[in-house]
């Protein structure tokens, strides 16, 4: 009787919960992530010297990252024979989740203003020559199109994917959900290779680790990913005019 009532309970369990991620899973996409940044920016830095469009190849480097990732989490999916539920692509209710998504967004805001207004009152303010500040800055229709796709939609999808779907799943069966939490969100926000904006990112990194673990989908931190990315896009766009 208790090895039917294990085996029933076994079957029902959350697909977060059916596979782990080894030590060696965790390294290879770590080390993945790490060569595909390296790769790019020597690549990138290369063409520069004979093609200087900057801006292009800004664009170029940030949908190759894209698709790198990608790449990355469709080798581990067919390497380990996982679905994408095993990732945590599970439906949820939208009733379910908004106000907790709108919730989150509005105390991420809150610190990240409260965070600007410190840098501002020492004096700290973006470099100009900062990659984001490029890309989202002097904007015409069809650059702001762009950043709508690649901040709102592509980088929420792989990102959530990758960063919550793997890495935090990842490092949560080796060190327990709070440590995975920080350790994740510290990596997430330090891959985006901006000082400047890293407490925010940090911030956005628990708040969307949160979403994925409460809900046991990747649903509502993509969301909140997406919202916080595309409003993000649209003031600097505004600001930019």
């Amino acid at each position: 009787m208790d090895q039917e009532i294990e085996s029933n309970l076994a079957q029902t369990e959350s697909p977060l919960l059916k596979r782990n991620l080894s030590w060696i899973d965790l390294a290879v996409i770590l080390g993945g992530i790490v060569i595909i940044y390296v790769l790019l920016a020597y690549g990138t830095f290369r063409i520069m010297e004979w093609w200087p469009h900057e801006r292009v190849l800004m664009y170029l480097n940030a949908f190759m990252t894209q698709l790198c990732f990608f790449l990355l989490i469709w080798t581990l999916k067919k390497i380990r024979h996982w679905e994408w539920a095993d990732f945590g692509w599970r439906a949820v209710s939208l009733r379910e989740i908004l106000s907790k998504i709108l919730g989150l967004y509005a105390i991420t805001w809150t610190i990240n203003i409260g965070y600007v207004l410190v840098l501002l009152k020492y004096g700290l303010t973006p470099p100009s020559t900062d990659v984001y500040t490029k890309l989202l800055g002097q904007t015409t229709w069809y650059t702001l199109i762009l950043n709508l796709f690649l901040a709102g939609v592509l980088a929420p999808l792989i990102e959530e994917t990758l960063f919550r779907g793997i890495i935090f799943r990842g490092l949560q069966a080796h060190f327990g959900k709070w440590t995975a939490a920080v350790i994740s969100a510290a990596i997430f926000s330090g891959l985006h290779l901006q000082a400047y904006g890293f407490v925010p990112r940090f911030v956005l990194g628990i708040a969307l680790v949160y979403l994925y673990d409460k809900y046991k989908s990747l649903y509502p931190s993509v969301a909140l990913h997406a919202l916080n990315n595309i409003i993000a896009t649209l003031l600097a766009a505004s600001l930019s005019i």
